[in-house]
């Protein structure tokens, strides 16, 4: 028996960039300037661990993790 296929369109965010996702409620959620100022913050902390590693190889998780808790404590 032969399946029936359909096609689906996807609508992106072309002005922002930003992917939407909805929360199954019919909330659609999308990232905020505060969310990506904390990602970069994360990231010059997690690469300044990285230098202080002696930029080796193979603590990239160890550091980001080390970086993200760093920084979400501060803004407590």
């Amino acid at each position: 028996m032969a399946k029936k296929t359909q096609s689906v369109s996807r609508s992106t965010q072309r002005d922002t960039g930003a992917e939407s996702r909805s929360n199954g409620n019919g909330v659609i959620n999308r990232p905020d300037e505060h969310s990506h100022g904390i990602h970069a913050r994360i990231s010059e902390c997690a690469y300044a661990l990285y230098e202080e590693h002696g930029r080796k190889d193979g603590q990239a998780l160890e550091d980001w993790l080390t970086a993200e808790q760093h920084v979400l404590n501060q803004d407590v």
